[in-house]
Parts: structure tokens; sequence; C-alpha cells
């Protein structure tokens, strides 16, 4: 999945715009996402720059997560399968 199927996706699930996901996008690419405390760091800087409460950012982020593991699921599944 490139980047904007992953804003798109991000977008249907949680509901926001583009503009706020590709914001979003952005908080998670500036850190590495594996790691207990990275999890942490990004909710906080969710709550930073985007301007959302604890809960929704940590919501954001578990959704995230979600696609992108979905993600590299079906590339393992499916490795010549093209992205559309």
């Amino acid at each position: 999945m490139n980047k904007s199927g992953f804003i798109k996706e991000l977008s249907n699930k949680l509901g926001y715009d583009e503009e706020k996901c590709t914001l979003i996008n952005s908080v998670i690419e500036d850190t590495f996402i594996i790691g207990k405390n990275n999890k942490e760091k990004i909710v906080a800087d969710l709550v930073e720059k985007v301007g959302v409460n604890k809960e929704e950012a940590d919501k954001i982020y578990n959704t995230a997560m979600e696609i992108l593991v979905k993600s590299v699921k079906d590339k393992i599944v499916h490795p010549f399968k093209r992205d559309n």
C-alpha cells in the first residue's frame, strides 16, 4: 500500500478529512513505529500536533497500526499482487 492509499484508508476508518489524515501520517512517519516508548511518543505527538485528546490519539494509533499490519500481511500472503 502506498502513502495515498494509506491516507485514504485511514480517512475511511476514522471519518477524518484527508488533510487531517495527511497530518496524522506525517506524525507516524516521523517516529519509528516499533517499541512501547515509541507508541507513547506517537500518541503524545498526535495530541500535540493534531489537537485530539489522549483517548482519540490512542484510537488513531491503533487504527493506523491495524491498517499497516493488514497491508504487510497481504504483501506476505500475496507477494506478486499489485496495489491498485
